[in-house]
């Protein structure tokens, strides 16, 4: 029995390991996401960093956190380098985003091993992998979210429908501005930017992922890109 051309396109479009990456990448920042520990702003600033980074909860959520972002850099990749129709701008916006995802990956480690600074922090000492964390992220949370907030715009609905693609944009630019509004200007009140961002994000890469496979599964047509 011969296929269709149209859906043997389809599924060689949604073909490998990158949706199954995405999807499993936005899942796996979901659960990671609410187990972060908030921090007690009632007390001491030594003390409350020193309480946050050494929480029971710190150590699990950001290794899924970390695990997450792994699947984002692979999913990212798979997508750049696939025959989905993308735009040649959407394209670029991939490849930059996922240029983005292994520098988050990167800073994730860092996140994660913040905990070893809880004694350095509550003795009011220099904290070096909490403050690389911080100082990565000021670079490299923007450079991420931006290029992925760009690419769910630019891929209309090559990947899914525009309106999830505008959600997600709306939580990349949130979770990007976030460490500079709240760690530079310190606008506490705007730390739920990070939560809120970070889910957005991450539910707008596990539908991409469910999406693609569901297309591969079915032969339905991938969208082009109009013009």
């Amino acid at each position: 029995m011969t296929m269709a051309p149209e859906v043997t396109a389809s599924r060689r479009a949604t073909a490998g390991l990158w949706p199954w990456a995405m999807a499993a990448g936005g899942v796996l920042f979901l659960i990671g996401g609410p187990l972060h520990p908030n921090s007690d702003s009632s007390l001491p600033e030594s003390q409350a960093t020193a309480e946050l980074i050494g929480g029971g909860t710190w150590i699990p959520s950001h290794a899924l956190i970390l695990a997450g972002a792994i699947g984002y850099l692979i999913g990212l990749f798979g997508l750049a380098r696939s025959r989905m129709p993308l735009s040649t701008s959407a394209r670029r916006a991939a490849w930059v985003a996922e240029v983005g995802a292994v520098l988050l990956a990167v800073e994730g480690v860092f996140h994660l091993g913040a905990f070893l600074d809880e004694d350095a922090a509550l003795a009011g000492d220099s904290t070096p992998i909490l403050s690389t964390h911080m100082a990565l992220s000021l670079v490299v949370y923007p450079l991420f979210t931006f290029a992925v907030g760009a690419l769910a715009v630019l891929s209309r609905r090559t990947l899914t429908h525009p309106v999830v693609g505008a959600v997600g944009a709306i939580g990349a630019v949130a979770f990007g501005v976030a460490p500079a509004l709240v760690g530079l200007a310190g606008i506490e009140a705007l730390a739920l930017l990070f939560p809120l961002g970070g889910a957005l994000i991450a539910l707008w890469f596990t539908v991409v992922g469910v999406t693609a496979l569901i297309r591969g599964l079915s032969g339905r047509a991938v969208a082009s890109p109009a013009g």
